[in-house]
């Protein structure tokens, strides 16, 4: 199985700022199969809404933590797998809110995102 990490880079400036994100899946995969945060944002950070090619991905509202980890967690597990979720260049369209709290501001908001094709 091939695996590719695609990493989405947003500044966030200040306490309870809200952004939307657009990103373009890499083509050259056809499954996203996992996400992950970082630790360095509030836990009371939101994705408002999410969705792949227009179907949802996360209900609304619903908390970043469940989606964070650290360094003490192994690399490889520190995903929150993602089944049956089409890439294939479709667009990943994520709100996000700052749940306020974070250590500094402003924090470059990092996600990182698993895609893998089934073929070698």
């Amino acid at each position: 199985m091939k695996t590719k990490i695609q990493l989405i880079e947003k500044q966030i400036d200040k306490e309870l700022q809200e952004v939307r994100i657009i990103e373009e899946l890499d083509s050259q995969y056809s499954l996203l199969t996992g996400i992950a945060f970082l630790d360095n944002i509030s836990t009371n950070s939101l994705i408002t809404s999410s969705s792949v090619n227009g179907s949802e991905l996360f209900p609304r509202d619903f908390e970043v933590a469940f989606l964070q980890s650290n360094q003490n967690v192994a690399p490889n597990d520190r995903f929150f797998t993602l089944k049956g979720i089409p890439a294939d260049g479709h667009d990943l369209s994520l709100d996000f809110k700052d749940g306020a709290g974070s250590r500094k501001y402003p924090y470059t908001l990092r996600i990182y995102l698993r895609l893998e094709n089934t073929e070698q």
